[in-house]
């Protein structure tokens, strides 16, 4: 059936092995910078991580929020540790000081 502009439409379709979102493997130092977002009454932490939603939980989330409004860099995920590092600002400290936080499966 032809469009308004001439062109038709195919009803064959194909899908490609490289179109499929895979989770990717990471080695155990290579991180993602991510913005995490932080429920305070659940505990629960979220961010994106190539194009899907992820979420953990941290038994003291407001201690993630304190270090989050005194970031001085973004946010990095290292997916193979499940592990969280935020570097805040620190006196005497020109680049800051790294807070790491451990986040269990939800």
């Amino acid at each position: 059936m032809p469009f308004e502009n001439g062109a038709t439409a195919t009803t064959a379709h194909t899908t490609q092995s490289s179109t499929l979102l895979l989770p990717r493997f990471r080695r155990v130092d290579e991180f993602v910078r991510v913005i995490p977002g932080v429920d305070l009454s659940q505990g629960s932490i979220t961010f994106v991580v190539d194009g899907n939603l992820e979420r953990y939980w941290h038994h003291e989330p407001r201690l993630i929020t304190e270090a989050l409004s005194k970031a001085v860099q973004p946010a990095r995920w290292f997916p193979a540790t499940r592990k969280l590092t935020l570097t805040v600002a620190a006196t005497g400290h020109r680049a800051g000081v790294q807070k790491h936080f451990i986040l269990s499966a939800f």
